[in-house]
């Protein structure tokens, strides 16, 4: 029963995503939606469910799932300064007995866009600045007794900023494409994080992003669909900093890569399918000091519109 209450709590916030998305939408005709708002658009995070842990060194799941609505804060179609909201929640339940939820990453975060020059559709750039909290709501001690850390109920917490910055360029030579390409530097201030992260957490990294939508229609009259039918994602992150004494150069304890692609059919609007391969530090709070490489299926929810 809780297995089936947790898959449809997850399934309904993916639909609520949507419909929240298609709201804002709603408040503006379609030919007022402008280039740099859809370009913030695609630099969300795609709420998601798998289907079971997929395979590779992570423990039996029954799901992972990522609750991320968005709010986008605007003062008028073409305007050059954007923000939003995200409550960003990563939630695990376990293929144990009662089918356990262990210390959910909670991420809520705000969002700056800075939009610099004129707007054209195949070339654009912004800025962006992004505040998140990091914790997992416990507050027992960091290590069990024998030394090891406690990935159960350990406090884990930390607040980083990010800023970066947002370029789109026709570089695919399709006219049914958009690319999307962001660099940040991502940064710990020791202000609220745990003192026990020092030494084996990066709180200074380089994240990087390349994304490829796909619009199925028609070459000739160029006409296409609204929502993208393919989308493909590539990201890495380089972490610097002391991390359990690791060498600079050492992949091992330094490198994360992901990469997702997702087909929506024709029949659905605002859930794909995806499939999902990474390789990196996992980051679910607590679980930080292993290394995953994991390959899974699931659905997700277009943030693009």
């Amino acid at each position: 029963m809780q297995k089936l209450i947790f898959i449809l709590l997850i399934s309904t916030i993916i639909q609520i995503n949507g419909r929240v998305i298609q709201a804002q939408e709603s408040l503006l005709p379609d030919d007022q939606e402008s280039s740099f708002f859809q370009a913030v658009r695609a630099n969300q995070k795609e709420s998601y469910i798998t289907f079971g842990g997929g395979v590779g060194n992570i423990e039996p799941l029954i799901f992972e799932g990522l609750v991320a609505p968005y709010f986008l804060l605007r003062t008028s179609g073409d305007a050059k300064w954007g923000a939003t909201l995200s409550p960003v929640i990563y939630i695990r339940m376990y293929n144990e007995y009662s089918f356990p939820v262990r210390t959910p990453s909670y991420m809520p975060q705000i969002t700056f866009y800075r939009m610099i020059g004129d707007e054209n559709k195949r070339s654009l750039n912004y800025l962006f600045l992004n505040l998140v909290h990091h914790s997992n709501g416990q507050d027992d001690d960091f290590f069990n007794e024998d030394g090891s850390i406690n990935t159960l109920s350990g406090d884990f917490s930390t607040d980083f900023l990010e800023v970066g910055a947002f370029f789109t360029q026709q570089l695919v030579p399709f006219s049914n494409t958009r690319e999307y390409f962001k660099t940040s530097i991502e940064y710990h201030p020791d202000i609220t994080r745990a003192k026990d992260l020092e030494g084996r957490y990066s709180f200074l990294r380089w994240n990087n992003s390349f994304r490829v939508f796909r619009f199925f229609g028609s070459a000739e009259s160029l006409k296409f669909e609204k929502t993208p039918r393919i989308q493909s994602t590539l990201k890495t992150t380089w972490m610097f900093g002391d991390i359990n004494d690791s060498g600079f150069f050492d992949i091992g304890e330094r490198f994360n890569i992901s990469f997702t692609i997702a087909y929506r059919p024709r029949v659905l609007s605002d859930v794909s399918f995806f499939a999902n391969f990474y390789s990196g530090k996992d980051y679910y709070n607590m679980q930080f000091d292993r290394r995953l490489t994991v390959f899974r299926f699931g659905l997700q929810a277009f943030a693009f519109r």
